[in-house]
């Protein structure tokens, strides 16, 4: 009921181009019908003042030749005075009379048809005259017509009238399109402005400068407000970028974060899956990296921690995405694993890359990772367990190094004129981490 009541309280909003060329058509008819009705009624004023001139000059003319009929009674040559007016003059009535009023000859020629009716409705002029010899009266003559001459020639009139007003209203109708496009046009190409900056967000687009005013008005506006949206667009979008860093980019290593990795191993996951292709994870582990904070400082710290990020990033890039999970353990995703690709062997370039001492300063670090690997599907069947396995992998390989004795250890480079100082192990008990 309540939008029902709405619907009818706001009807469909019309296009601009719709009113304007109503607006001007109908003021343009409106203009016609006056100066039409006006010319017309001003046409039937005059010739109607020239039928009447032209039926007095006419019975003046049947006056002077009816004397002698008159005079000599002669009904035959009155007659013949009747007859001889010419049709066209449209007499449709006429008589000659004597001084007592009796008619020697009449004409009439009144017609009972629509064209007549309608000619006694415009009114059909009627005149008479006295026929006068020597100051003394003798007759006179009565005619009545002429309107159905005036009719023809107003029907004329009405037709080029007609002519002329269809000729007018497809000037106006010319003339409507001409001016709606004027002042529609600015108005659409601001709407379409308007259109691709929604659909395509692009904020370098500018409204075309109008020969109205006031769109013109409206386009500067409307432009001022397109710089400060482009300009806020673009502060959110660093805005969003930033957030982007601090949610999936860790901010030590520029590694992509744990937040970021779990999705994108589920991915690769189920494109495994779909291509019946295989991926390995290796979980790594910097040994004995709390020592390093313990005894050279966090700063070296975070100096191994980005050294060991460069060269994760660098180490077989189109195949792996590293990711710093936490603290100094890391994790590479390779995937698709080959069919005939040797675990073992990947392993040992993934050591070396990373094992290459790091300077910093006078410290020269010997870094030491242990690694765990899974194959997905070899050993696991979804990302936890694969997960799962790398890190208990990864577990495992770490007790074997310190069996093995092989940790991280630092040494400080000597000076100028000084001896080499001896090297300094770093404590690889599992009490020291």
């Amino acid at each position: 009921m309540t939008r029902a009541r709405r619907a009818r309280k706001h009807p469909p909003a019309k296009a601009s181009a719709a009113h304007i060329a109503r607006a001007l058509l109908s003021i343009s008819a409106l203009a016609i019908m006056i100066v039409g009705t006006g010319a017309f009624l001003l046409s039937y004023y005059f010739l109607h003042e020239q039928t009447a001139r032209h039926l007095h000059t006419l019975i003046s003319f049947a006056a002077s030749e009816s004397r002698n009929a008159i005079e000599f009674r002669d009904t035959k040559t009155a007659s013949e005075i009747l007859q001889s007016i010419p049709q066209a003059e449209g007499i449709t009535f006429a008589q000659i009379r004597d001084a007592s009023d009796i008619v020697l000859a009449s004409i009439d020629a009144r017609a009972d048809s629509g064209i007549g009716r309608l000619a006694d409705w415009i009114g059909n002029e009627r005149v008479s005259q006295d026929v006068v010899v020597e100051g003394r009266r003798i007759g006179s003559v009565v005619l009545e017509g002429g309107s159905e001459p005036m009719l023809r020639t107003l029907t004329g009139l009405l037709v080029w009238f007609v002519f002329g007003m269809l000729l007018v209203a497809v000037c106006a109708l010319a003339l409507a399109r001409s001016y709606t496009q004027r002042f529609t046009q600015p108005i659409w190409q601001l709407r379409n402005v308007i259109k691709q900056l929604i659909e395509n967000r692009n904020f370098n687009q500018r409204a075309p400068a109008s020969s109205l005013a006031e769109v013109e008005d409206l386009r500067r506006e409307f432009n001022v407000l397109l710089d400060e949206i482009r300009m806020r667009d673009h502060l959110l979008t660093q805005s969003n970028a930033a957030l982007r860093r601090v949610a999936y980019v860790d901010a030590l290593t520029g590694l992509p974060n744990r937040a970021m990795f779990e999705p994108a191993l589920q991915k690769t996951i189920d494109a495994c899956k779909r291509s019946r292709t295989r991926a390995a994870l290796f979980y790594l582990d910097i040994d004995a990296f709390k020592s390093i904070n313990d005894n050279l400082g966090h700063t070296v710290g975070d100096e191994l921690l980005s050294q060991i990020a460069a060269r994760l990033r660098t180490w077989r890039p189109h195949e792996t995405t590293a990711t710093r999970i936490g603290g100094d353990e890391f994790v590479v995703l390779l995937s698709p694993l080959a069919e005939k690709a040797d675990l073992q062997d990947i392993l040992s370039q993934l050591h070396a890359q990373l094992e290459t001492p790091i300077e910093h300063g006078k410290i020269v670090i010997h870094p030491s990772t242990s690694i765990g690997a899974a194959v997905y599907p070899d050993v696991a069947r979804d990302t936890e367990e694969l997960v799962r396995f790398a890190d208990h992998a990864m577990y495992a390989a770490k007790s074997q190094r310190y069996r093995e004795g092989l940790v991280t250890h630092w040494q400080t480079s000597p000076t100028i004129g000084e001896e080499p100082a001896n090297s300094d192990w770093i404590d690889a008990n599992p009490a020291a981490m």
